[in-house]
């Protein structure tokens, strides 16, 4: 093995004869990163996986938030909008529809941060990076879709940070 100065995944200066990284835990021998990667494109992937990593926990607490709200409150939204029109506008059939229908989007809502959550912990692991992506795209559609983009944008620019 090489005599790494600092750590091809996440910068971390290295002692000579270091096999694993104490930082980040990544095995030295399977770094996917180019080994001539310079140390300043390295912390910049670094700082790239973090800023990501904090977006998705943002689109977490956003996504989870406002889907638990809506799922509890799917009846209050119906209400007013049904309030809105003249009475008869609307069926019995179509007012439960229109709440069944906001509550699913809840839930989807609320699995949307979810996965931004794991997502961001795969990130900041620097593991699985097509599954990191994958689950990146799904938090995207599912929550906050411009965080999520700016944070898979970010992601994919770190790629040589990932260690598989």
């Amino acid at each position: 093995m090489d005599d790494l100065n600092f750590c091809p995944a996440c910068g971390k200066d290295l002692p000579p004869g270091t096999a694993y990284c104490p930082m980040c835990g990544a095995r030295l021998n399977d770094i996917g990163a180019p080994r001539s990667q310079a140390p300043a494109d390295v912390k910049k992937n670094g700082e790239r996986v973090k800023i990501a990593a904090v977006l998705l926990i943002i689109t977490a607490v956003i996504s989870i938030t406002s889907g638990i709200y809506l799922y509890l409150h799917a009846a209050d939204f119906v209400d007013s909008l049904v309030n809105m029109f003249p009475a008869g506008t609307f069926s019995a059939e179509m007012i439960n529809s229109l709440e069944g229908t906001l509550q699913v989007s809840g839930l989807l809502s609320v699995i949307g941060g979810m996965v931004a959550v794991i997502a961001a912990a795969l990130a900041l692991k620097r593991r699985m990076y097509t599954f990191t992506i994958i689950l990146c795209i799904v938090a995207t559609l599912l929550g906050n879709f411009i965080i999520g983009l700016i944070a898979l944008y970010l992601i994919h620019k770190a790629k040589p940070a990932f260690t598989d």
